[in-house]
């Protein structure tokens, strides 16, 4: 019996000793019923169906990442980027409802539920942190479309929300192997989080033909410092290196106690255990797809050990029954396979440094010969007050019109977000910068989160290209105009200093008499008391 499942592992070296990991996993469910439930589970999680179908949701996206990705080094994102996500949290779907208030209803009862399965903080989103995308975003298939029904797409991200290992357990237990077998067995939170960028998603799609299912696709993408793996396991804890163990440059100044260190060596030796702390655990019992492929230069040695036998080999191998390992050998890592650069590079950064005002500076850069055109989307907190008037768009050396269509919703004081969509287009190797600036508002005090000076996160804004290829920003920190969070406390001590030396006095006024010496000392004698 076969069933509908199949994993893939791709490895492929980067430069400066560097190693890009993805893991992919595509399940589906039993088709659905008149009713769309699914009623026998299979190999789709139990634990996402109810969710998904007592919300009426027809596609979910979900994305985890910490990191950042170097475009100019690594070239593009893996899979094109459309299983990446941006600093933080983030999750876009699409809902069948009859209307837009019932969709967002259901929307918030849809992240509650993958707040706790995820072990994440999706409860925190709301109306404020909610977009409705309108070009940037599409459904991936509209099998499921049927005339006379509403759909609403709908998106939040939180910047600043940590992945870890915590998240990253729900994600292998959604897996029908439970991360016991196949390449699933090679995920543990402390090697892939030990990485300069990782990214986990899950996407789910209803498709239809003659019969409705649900098709999952999970995706597990890091890059993995190879020198450090190999570091951490001779030692967990860093310590300093002996002195025969040191690696220095010898042709410049040095002695015994300090000297100028060489770069890591080139001629590299390891394995899959050595950098997963673990080899795959055999093929899973499922019947199911499961290979290792690798995206390596051709001077580079690649085996596969499985029990006694040794394969040399490229591009793909599936995985055996048995315990399976893979092992890279090379006489200059710094050689690699080509890499495409990605149709635009970006980077976007904050300007001015006063308490009331600043701005964005967005630079896109195409390296290619050629123009490219893509959206460029952005949802801004409300309390970021945008002036859409100062926005300017500028290419040095070129004239022309290069934002070609601007879509501007602007923010409602604590109801929804500022969401800015930009239709852009960048001539052939050329740079463009756009600016434009924006307010700083005052928050309630209640509003200020418990540590207000490290500042605001803002949501990597998102890029998707007429060719399908995406990529977002780092986030921005945002710093805000604080109050003086002592006032209350010293508000109260004031104010309990004034009621105590008032009602002392009066007090004394109300309950003491005031008498003469002489009459006191007569009643003294009187009670016996003098």
């Amino acid at each position: 019996v076969s069933y509908p499942y199949d994993e893939q592992l791709t490895l492929k070296p980067l430069p400066a000793n560097n190693l890009l990991a993805t893991f992919e996993f595509n399940l589906e469910s039993k088709p659905l019923t008149s009713s769309d439930e699914i009623t026998t589970y299979e190999v789709f999680p139990r634990a996402l169906g109810p969710i998904i179908q007592s919300t009426n949701t027809k596609e979910l996206h979900l994305r985890f990442a910490q990191g950042w990705w170097d475009a100019e080094c690594w070239g593009k994102l893996p899979l094109d980027g459309k299983h990446s996500g941006g600093t933080g949290v983030e999750i876009w779907l699409v809902i069948e409802a009859e209307s837009q208030d019932v969709a967002f209803s259901r929307w918030i009862e849809l992240v509650n539920g993958l707040s706790g399965l995820f072990c994440a903080s999706l409860n925190y989103i709301n109306a404020a942190s909610t977009a409705y995308p309108l070009t940037s975003f599409q459904p991936v298939n509209q099998t499921y479309v049927e005339v006379g029904k509403k759909y609403y797409f709908l998106r939040a991200a939180l910047p600043s929300e940590p992945v870890c290992t915590e998240n990253l357990t729900p994600f292998v237990k959604l897996l029908p192997t439970r991360g016991k077998q196949g390449v699933a067995s090679l995920l543990d939170g402390h090697r892939l989080f030990d990485s300069q960028w990782h990214s986990m998603a899950i996407d789910i799609e209803t498709k239809c033909d003659g019969e409705c299912v649900l098709a999952m696709a999970e995706t597990i993408s890091s890059v993995i410092d190879v020198p450090r793996s190999l570091r951490t396991n001779k030692s967990r804890i860093p310590h300093p290196e002996k002195g025969d163990a040191l690696r220095c440059d010898m042709s410049k100044t040095h002695n015994d106690w300090q000297c100028f260190p060489l770069g890591e060596a080139t001629q590299v030796k390891w394995d899959l255990r050595e950098i997963f702390g673990k080899q795959i655990i055999g093929t899973s019992a499922l019947n199911a797809a499961s290979r290792v492929c690798v995206d390596v230069d051709p001077s580079w040695k690649v085996r596969a050990w499985s029990e006694q036998t040794v394969t040399d080999f490229s591009g793909c191998i599936d995985v055996p029954q048995t315990e399976f390992n893979v092992e890279f050998e090379s006489a200059d890592s710094a050689v690699v396979s080509n890499f495409e650069l990605p149709p635009v590079m970006v980077s976007r950064s904050l300007t001015g440094s006063g308490q009331d005002n600043g701005g964005f500076r967005i630079v896109l850069t195409n390296p290619s010969t050629h123009e490219v055109s893509f959206n460029y989307f952005e949802t801004l907190p409300w309390f970021v007050r945008v002036y859409l008037h100062s926005l300017k768009a500028e290419v040095a050396g070129k004239k022309g019109n290069f934002v070609r269509d601007i879509y501007y919703k602007p923010a409602i004081d604590r109801e929804r977000p500022t969401q800015l969509e930009l239709a852009v287009v960048v001539p052939g190797e050329s740079t463009l910068t756009i600016t434009y600036g924006f307010d700083k508002s005052l928050l309630l005090y209640a509003e200020y989160p418990p540590d207000p000076n490290h500042g605001f996160e803002i949501e990597p804004a998102v890029i998707s290209t007429r060719e399908g290829y995406q990529l977002r920003t780092t986030s921005l920190l945002l710093t805000l105009p604080l109050p003086d969070f002592s006032m209350p406390y010293n508000v109260i001590i004031m104010t309990s200093t004034v009621l105590a030396l008032t009602y002392g006095t009066v007090f004394n006024l109300i309950v003491k008499r005031t008498v003469l010496e002489a009459e006191a000392e007569a009643m003294a004698k009187k009670r016996g008391l003098a």
